[in-house]
Order: structure tokens, then C-alpha cells, then sequence
């Protein structure tokens, strides 16, 4: 037995278990604006801060000591004093930020609460399906992507497809597969307002917040079908995905819906995780991440339903070969707009 690799273990674990505390720390300045406050007016003592942000002040107390040890916030011993550091608030305060986290202290806290259920599955096969984590995870899911398509989905990701721009300006038929509350559907509803966009969902929860959030946008509507259902006629000239794939009982049967679906020169943008399908190039802390997620909340919903339990890790080599046994003519990477979570690919019928 190696000592010094069992007190590394030890500090290891001790991070793990840290980390999982923090985000819990998070989640709770999330849930009670403390850390939209500290992002607004700065810091101050835990109790000028609770005053502020009107809480109690033992827990602003404790929770900015914690957040101060995992050195998120800055702590002055002399004054008493915390500071949220704007390069951090960039993360935790302002939901118009891209780098914006809200979302993991819905969906972490929503995929924890399964755990019981991923083990039964993971004895007896079958898994749990989406509807089982609730509306925590549906508002983290939305809360996590929407400040990312408001900043980049109409000013960087669509424009990044080539020729597209025009036809979207000009008035095409699209449709946002997996659309999910239909944030993205109606950004691209405002931004193209000669286009019409169609979005589809299998979740009910998910269609029902979408259609209450409408608004006077005529051009765009939603409806509760599954990847297989969507209609092929008349075909849609842009079809989008945003984290879906990996998560369909069928992905293949998927992608070849999607396929039937576009019209014979329409485009269909794809987005990933971005990684790769072979395990050694994905050990590092963001692979750790990914396959975490993908254990208990993307790979059993799709085991759930008898699916293929795709996983959200199966990477850009496996979707290009699942891309070509669903008929599409080309598949390419589109490496000027993806980033490190993400992979976009633009494929062709």
C-alpha cells in the first residue's frame, strides 16, 4: 500500500466532496438573490450584505464563508469584509452574461435527487426517464442554454452557417428539434421575423411553458411530438438541434427523421457536447463532468424508454459515422463557432 497515494486520495476526495457543498452554497445565493446582490452593489460585511439583500444575517454569514474558502469570493480579515470579483459575478450574477451558471444549481440539485433510481437501474436495467427529475430540471435546462443563445445563437451561430444568413432574412421554414421551453425557437422567431419556426418537444411541461411565453410572436409554434413525429411535408429548410441527439431513446431513427424532413437543399445545425467518442481523450475534469451528466440524467432517460443510451459523450467521431448511416451527403465540423462545451456540425440531405 502506498501511503502518500492514499493521503492524495484523501485531498482528492476531500475536493470532490467540497465541490458538491459549493454548488450546493451556490444554489442557495441563487434561489435567494444573494448572489444577483453582490453582483449589483458590491460587497460589504455579512451584515451590511444581508440588510442589502434583506436576509438573515447568520446564513449570508456562512454561506460567503464557505464560498469564501472555495475561493469564489474574497474575504478581508481586517474589515470583515466580502467581494464577489466581477470576472466571477460573470458566472453567478447576471442571467444576460454567456458565461452565466445558474442553470447547474437547478439541474445538479434535480439530477441528485434521482440517484436512488440510477442505482435501481443500474442492478436491474432501464433507467429513469425525463419526466421523473421534474421542473427543477426543465427551469435548469432553460436557465443553463438561454444565455447562450440570446448572445450568441442569431449573432454568431447561425450567421456561422454559410449562405444561411440570407435565407433566414428572406423568410424560410425552420424547425428547433428538442426545443425544449423554446427560448432559442423564439429568438430566432424575432431575429427572422419573414421566417416561421416550428418547435418540437416530447415534454409536455416543456411545450406548456414555451406556448404560456409566446407573446405577440406570430411566426412561431410549438407542438409535443417526438423526434420520429415530426412532419416531412412540407419540408423545413433549416432543422436545428441544441443538446439533443445524445439524449433520444433512438438516435438513429432520429437523424433519419431529420433527414426526411429537410428539404432537398436545406441545412441541419447540429450541437454536442463537445468531445471525443474514444474515453482516453476525454480524462480530464470536464470528461469527469460529462460523463457524470450523462450517467444520471442523459443516458438513463434514454435507457428508460429501451432506448440506445447514447450518452452525452459519444463525440464527434461517432456522430459522424451515426450522420452516415442516416443518409445525410456531408457532415462537416464547424470549428469557427464551437467552443470548449460545445461542437456544432452543419450536415446536408
Amino acid at each position: 500500500m502506498d501511503k502518500a497515494k492514499v493521503e492524495s486520495f484523501l485531498d482528492q476526495f476531500i475536493g470532490f466532496a467540497a465541490g458538491a457543498t459549493t454548488i450546493g452554497l451556490l444554489a442557495v445565493a441563487d434561489r435567494t438573490g444573494l448572489s444577483t446582490y453582490l453582483g449589483e452593489h458590491g460587497g460589504g460585511t455579512s451584515q451590511e450584505i444581508a440588510e442589502g439583500a434583506n436576509l438573515d444575517e447568520r446564513y449570508v454569514r456562512e454561506i460567503l464563508s464557505g464560498l469564501a474558502a472555495a475561493d469564489i469570493v474574497d474575504y478581508d480579515p481586517e474589515t470583515g469584509s466580502f467581494d464577489l470579483p466581477p470576472e466571477h459575478a460573470l458566472f453567478l450574477a447576471s442571467e444576460l452574461s454567456p458565461y452565466f451558471m445558474g442553470g447547474w444549481f437547478d439541474m445538479i440539485p434535480a439530477t441528485m435527487s434521482q440517484i436512488d433510481g440510477v442505482a435501481a437501474a443500474a442492478k436491474d436495467g432501464g433507467g429513469v426517464g425525463f419526466e421523473e427529475f421534474g421542473p427543477l430540471m426543465i427551469r435548469g435546462i432553460d436557465r443553463g442554454n438561454s444565455p447562450s443563445y440570446l448572445v450568441f445563437l442569431t449573432s454568431k451561430w447561425l450567421p456561422g452557417v454559410p449562405e444561411l444568413q440570407e435565407r433566414l432574412e428572406a423568410g424560410i421554414r425552420i424547425a428547433d428539434v428538442g426545443c425544449g421551453s423554446g427560448t432559442a425557437a423564439m429568438l430566432m422567431a424575432e431575429a427572422y421575423p419573414k421566417s416561421h419556426v416550428t418547435g418540437f418537444d416530447v415534454s409536455g411541461d416543456s411545450i406548456a411553458t414555451a406556448r404560456r411565453r409566446v407573446g405577440d410572436l406570430s411566426n412561431v409554434e410549438f407542438h409535443g411530438y417526438t423526434v420520429e413525429d415530426i412532419p416531412i411535408d412540407p419540408p423545413f429548410d433549416l432543422i436545428t438541434t441544441f443538446d439533443v441527439i445524445h439524449d433520444l431513446v433512438d438516435p438513429l431513427a432520429g437523424l433519419k427523421q431529420i433527414r426526411e424532413a429537410l428539404a432537398p437543399d436545406g441545412v441541419y445545425l447540429m450541437m454536442e457536447p463537445n468531445a471525443s467518442s474514444n474515453l482516453e481523450d476525454n480524462l480530464n475534469p470536464r470528461g469527469a463532468l460529462l460523463y457524470g451528466v450523462s450517467t444520471l440524467h442523459c443516458m438513463t432517460q434514454s435507457l428508460a424508454h429501451g432506448g440506445t443510451g447514447l450518452g452525452a459523450a459519444w463525440g464527434r467521431q461517432l456522430a459522424e459515422r451515426y450522420a452516415a448511416d442516416a443518409g445525410f451527403s456531408s457532415f462537416t465540423p464547424l470549428e469557427e463557432i464551437s467552443n470548449r462545451f460545445s461542437s456544432f456540425y452543419l450536415l446536408k440531405p
